[in-house]
């Protein structure tokens, strides 16, 4: 893949080693755990009302619709118009410029090692822990020592849990896209199960089934009285702000184009991506908009936000972590033993947002590579397990060192993430790159699938949606750096700290291709040219 300075010919672009084996369904399965609608409902809960007090769901879910289709269509269509392991980089630095291919590239891939790392801790202290502990508080000696006081144990269960999903993933893709479909299935039959009961049982019975079983150690009245006496305020109203902090929060867990990093191994990329990723994105959105709206219909908002108060803003109640979703579920559910498996629904789901990214990373590492960014090493292909092994086992490290730094500094770190924004950033350049593909790259526009090529009147329907997706996201990103107050994170704060690692990604990110450039010339190697052929699948 070397290419002589003095060479004026392309480079000959070798095989990459992947197969095609994802399908349609697989994608599906994908998108619904890499959404995190699933997720979204216990989180939405607890923050959408107390952390963005005032918004309504049905304008953030609302306006969420049209970009978040726009996102899918995009990521369809340049999905299978450029079928390549790399996605958005390969988009990116194809159609406008290397730097343009970088930027989402790499703030999509911070993110998800941030993610993964920071989840696999999260999930057990926000999710298994408490389904343990409402439903069964016979447990509690064992499994407070084990989750929330012994670091060391909840490191190494941590790090068991990703060892074990990275290792499928370098197994084969089929073994780990069947893991993905499964904890698809728990996680979707949960929320049915709890939809049902949420909409079927009277209001003042689940208040009463609240009051009865403190899980808490707190009655309805005293969440009332015990918010209000630490400054929770029942009268906020919303704003555009805010309204756009919300939707950053909505949209880390609802937007899922992240399977276009693995384009190239997908099986009838055009009909796979259109099934799972736009289909997938309204399901996600249905699921999400369906079960937050379940809780709001049964408890009312009012109380989910002196409920969510206590659980995220509250100094006196929000680091006991008592005041979990699971507490709800139980008085809805009123059985320890359902209630317990729709915990381990919403625990398996983190537990598959914690999976779902680590395709996607390994293949922008990849990516990077077979254009000679980074070493050969991460584009080599295993001849048995056609996987990148070497790009899943450096990522598998560095989340196990984001875990490790998690469990023992989280006080620290805490104050420098913003995944979700970071996240939003990362999302953004692609509805440009969709926007300007039919005037700045014709010929690759007019090799796309028909469906990628319809037009409204003379507009070309990527263009319109592009332009939507530019927009709509832009929009919602500049209105929370003009209110870090509500930054679309789970405290509602963009700390200077964490706009500091923001500002620094986007500059290293615009940087990378510069100076990897550079680096190469010295040894004489243009790796510009690579960017002048479209890489083979």
């Amino acid at each position: 893949m070397s290419h002589d300075k003095k060479s004026s010919a392309p480079f000959v672009r070798e095989s990459t080693g992947l197969v095609k084996s994802v399908s349609a369904l697989d994608v599906l399965a994908f998108t619904l755990l890499a959404a995190g609608p699933l997720v979204l409902i216990p989180l939405g809960v607890l923050t959408l009302p107390s952390v963005y007090e005032g918004s309504s769901l049905l304008v953030i879910f609302g306006l969420s619709l049209p970009i978040l289709i726009a996102l899918a269509f995009n990521t369809v269509a340049l999905s299978s118009t450029m079928p390549r392991a790399g996605g958005d980089y390969v988009f990116g630095s194809r159609i406008i410029h290397p730097v343009w291919g970088m930027i989402p590239s790499f703030m999509a891939l911070f993110s998800f090692v941030v993610g993964i790392g920071t989840l696999s801790v999260l999930m057990l202290q926000a999710f298994l822990g408490p389904a343990f502990l409402t439903s069964y508080p016979q447990t509690a000696p064992t499994i407070v020592q084990v989750i929330y006081t012994s670091k060391l144990d909840l490191l190494t269960i941590s790090a068991l849990l990703l060892l074990l999903v990275f290792g499928l993933a370098m197994v084969s893709n089929r073994v780990w896209f069947w893991f993905i479909r499964v904890l698809s299935l728990i996680a979707f039959v949960g929320v049915l199960v709890l939809s049902f009961y949420l909409f079927s049982t009277p209001h003042a019975t689940l208040v009463h089934n609240f009051d009865t079983q403190l899980a808490t150690g707190f009655n309805t009245s005293q969440v009332y009285a015990n918010a209000t006496a630490s400054g929770w305020n029942p009268t906020l109203s919303g704003s555009p702000l805010t309204t756009a902090g919300a939707m950053v929060f909505v949209f880390f867990f609802l937007a899922a184009p992240i399977s276009a990093y693995f384009a190239g191994e997908i099986k009838n990329t055009l009909r796979s991506m259109s099934v799972g990723v736009m289909g997938g994105t309204l399901v996600s959105w249905v699921i999400a908009a369906m079960g937050v709206a379940a809780f709001f219909v049964g408890f009312g908002y009012r109380f989910l936000s002196a409920y969510g108060f206590e659980a995220l803003v509250n100094p006196s109640t929000a680091t006991s972590g008592a005041f979990s979703v699971n507490a709800l579920v139980l008085a809805a559910v009123a059985n320890p033993n359902t209630a317990f498996f729709i915990g381990l629904g919403f625990f398996l789901a983190v537990l598959g947002l914690v999976a779902a990214p680590i395709l996607p990373a390994s293949r922008i590492l990849f990516a990077w590579s077979f254009d000679q960014l980074i070493p050969k090493a991460f584009a080599s292909i295993s001849d048995r397990t056609h996987t990148p092994i070497f790009s899943l086992g450096i990522i598998c490290a560095l989340t196990i060192i984001v875990a490790a730094l998690d469990t023992y500094l989280s006080s620290v770190l805490g104050s420098f993430l913003a995944t979700t924004l970071i996240v939003a950033i990362a999302f953004l350049p692609n509805g440009v790159t969709a926007l300007v593909l039919p005037f700045k790259a014709p010929s690759v526009f007019q090799t796309a699938p028909l469906t990628v090529k319809r037009s409204i009147g003379r507009l070309p329907l990527i263009t319109l949606t592009g332009l939507i997706h530019t927009l709509g996201l832009g929009a919602i990103i500049l209105l929370v750096f003009l209110n870090p107050a509500s930054a679309g994170t789970s405290t509602g704060t963009l700390s200077a700290g964490a706009l500091g690692v923001v500002l620094a990604g986007l500059v290293a990110s615009i940087a990378f291709y510069p100076v990897a450039r550079a680096i190469r010339r010295r040894s004489g190697v243009d790796i510009s040219l690579a960017f002048k052929e479209i890489p083979p699948n």
